[in-house]
């Protein structure tokens, strides 16, 4: 290993604990302990690794095989297949089907039977009805193609605080942004859900970017921070102008995808997305500012 390729991988290493630090209070919230912690990340790596042997070699790779060249013991590598949550398909079920309500509210907001102008969404019949003008719930839930039993998706909409019944007969949109409250609908379980595919988005790009050789076909990323602490006040007027500006900004783009969802598709299977996030960084100790000495 060079003295280049020694330095990257010191790099990927920090990359790698920055990234799972935010995540280490959670997993002691739910009493996960190091040893179990491990066996998330083993399974991770193993699956990985399975995968590109089997890409190799064309056929299924053995226990004895994966703990060879992982530096594993055998016994390590059965503990780490079976503690695998990714089997779960619960929670696979519950992020696609937040997921599949995004694709409700986006056809609500862009199709044009379903919006008026400026992309405001239009009322919509609880019930089909050959005497009324409006198109029904029923005819957007056939059209956003969403593969979602109606009653289970306005209930959920409804818990998610975006969609309301108006006078037992109309269904209103409130809002595009489908965000789950860990108080109601999908609760904590579905916020999670949710993360985990933001999340698995965002080290997406990284990996991406970082194993291309052709700098020209990176993703983009983007990071603005305030040059100094802001104050709480000015945290909280900076948040709301970075939702009203991100909604817009997201809208656009979501218009802009309906016009020209008709192209044909290159059949790579892969959907391709933006995502804007908020966040706070603690100043590195280097920049803090000494406060009084205490002895």
């Amino acid at each position: 290993m060079t003295s280049a390729d020694a330095s990257e991988r010191r790099a990927f290493e920090e990359l790698l604990e920055k990234m799972l630090t935010p995540l280490m209070p959670i997993a002691i919230s739910y009493g996960m302990s190091a040893s179990e912690v491990s066996v998330v990340t083993r399974a991770v790596y193993l699956r990985v690794m399975e995968a590109r042997l089997q890409q190799d070699r064309g056929h299924q790779i053995s226990d004895a095989r994966l703990a060879l060249v992982s530096g594993l013991t055998r016994r390590e590598v059965e503990q780490a297949r079976k503690g695998s949550v990714i089997k779960d398909s619960s929670r696979s079920q519950l992020a696609e089907q937040l997921y599949r309500i995004a694709v409700v509210l986006s056809a609500w907001h862009t199709n044009p039977k379903f919006s008026g102008a400026y992309g405001v969404p239009l009322d919509l019949d609880l019930k089909p009805s050959e005497e009324s003008p409006h198109h029904s719930f029923a005819d957007l839930i056939e059209t956003a193609c969403a593969g979602l039993p109606q009653a289970v998706t306005l209930d959920e909409l409804i818990a998610q605080g975006v969609v309301e019944v108006v006078n037992d007969n109309i269904v209103r949109c409130k809002g595009r942004a489908l965000i789950a409250n860990p108080n109601i609908g999908a609760g904590k379980e579905g916020r999670l859900a949710t993360y985990g595919r933001f999340m698995a988005a965002a080290t997406g790009t990284v990996a991406h970017n970082v194993l291309a050789e052709d700098p020209s076909q990176n993703y983009f990323d983007r990071i603005l921070t305030s040059d100094v602490p802001l104050s709480d006040r000015m945290k909280k007027q900076f948040l709301a102008r970075s939702v009203s500006s991100t909604d817009a900004f997201l809208t656009e783009l979501d218009s802009w995808l309906s016009k020209n969802a008709g192209e044909a598709t290159d059949g790579s299977g892969c959907h391709y997305g933006v995502g804007v996030f908020f966040f706070a960084e603690e100043k590195t100790p280097s920049i803090q500012q000494k406060g009084p000495r205490q002895d």
